[in-house]
C-alpha cells in the first residue's frame, strides 16, 4: 500500500473457490492516520473446528474485538473460569497464529474500559503506552499472544 493514496483503487489478486481471480477495490483515509491510504476485506480461511460457534457482533466492525472474542470463547468451553472472578476486557486484533495485532482507537477502548468498572484491561504490546495514558487506574496487562493472555489471567 506504500505510494497508494487515499481514494484510489488497488489491483489485487485473489483465490476464490480455487480460481485465480483479479479485483480492483477501492481505498480510503485511514481514521488514525489519514495520509495513510486503507481498504477492508475479508478473508475466510478454511477452518474446520471442534465445535459450532457463532458470534453477534452486532455493530462491530474491524478486527479489535478478535482476542476478546478468543477469550470468551476458552472461558466458555473450558473447564475453568479463566478471569477469576475480575472484571476483565481485553482488545487486539487476533491472528491464525494466536498472535495479538496493534489496534486502533486505544484511547476510547481504555476510557470506557475504565468506566465499565473493568479491574484489568488486555492490550496488544503496541498499543500499552497509549492505554497507560488513559488508564488512570485501571490495571494494563500488553500481550503479544492469545496464551501471553492466557498467562496473565491465570497468573494475576
Amino acid at each position: 500500500m506504500s505510494g497508494v493514496k487515499p481514494g484510489e483503487t488497488v489491483t489485487l489478486r485473489i483465490q476464490r473457490d480455487g480460481a485465480e481471480q483479479t479485483v480492483q477495490v477501492g481505498t480510503k483515509a485511514s481514521n488514525d492516520d489519514p495520509p495513510r491510504a486503507i481498504m477492508g476485506i475479508i478473508i475466510e480461511p478454511k477452518l474446520e473446528l471442534p465445535v459450532d460457534i457463532t458470534i453477534d457482533t452486532g455493530q462491530i466492525g474491524g478486527p479489535s474485538a478478535g482476542l476478546a472474542f478468543a477469550l470468551d470463547i476458552i472461558d466458555e468451553l473450558g473447564p475453568t473460569d479463566i478471569d477469576h472472578g475480575e472484571k476483565v476486557v481485553a482488545t487486539g486484533e487476533i491472528a491464525l497464529d494466536g498472535s495479538v495485532h496493534e489496534i486502533g482507537g486505544i484511547e476510547q477502548k481504555t476510557i470506557g474500559a475504565r468506566k465499565a468498572g473493568a479491574d484489568v484491561f488486555l492490550v496488544p504490546d503496541a498499543n500499552a503506552e497509549g492505554a497507560r495514558k488513559y488508564a488512570d487506574g485501571l490495571r494494563i496487562v500488553p500481550v503479544s499472544t492469545l496464551d501471553e493472555a492466557l498467562h496473565a489471567l491465570a497468573t494475576g
